[in-house]
């Protein structure tokens, strides 16, 4: 019996304080919000993705992608991840052209 009482009141508790927190910090919910009646048009602007190929010289045979001295475009994450550390790619400059 005291089980229950015990959580009654601890849930009276509960449901009081976190009403008041609430009220802390968005004022009393009885309170009409003082919004503008105009509809305004919502301006979205969209950036572009970011530039996710590479344009690279190959230095080595590559089974699929071309031969030594092509130039290629090829995903970021493929050059940066194998052909770069095995030494078998570069990226084009000027100087390279």
């Amino acid at each position: 019996m005291s089980g229950k009482m015990a959580t009654s009141s601890t849930s009276a508790f509960l449901s009081w304080n976190s009403s008041s927190w609430l009220h802390s910090f968005v004022g009393p919910t009885n309170e009409i919000s003082k919004l503008p009646n105009k509809r305004m048009p919502m301006l979205v602007l969209a950036q572009k993705k970011a530039k996710k190929t590479r344009k690279i010289i190959l230095k080595q045979d590559v089974t699929d992608l071309g031969k030594k001295g092509q130039l290629v475009d090829v995903k970021a994450g493929y050059y940066r991840n194998f052909l770069l550390p095995t030494g078998r790619a570069q990226i084009v400059t000027p100087d390279l052209l």
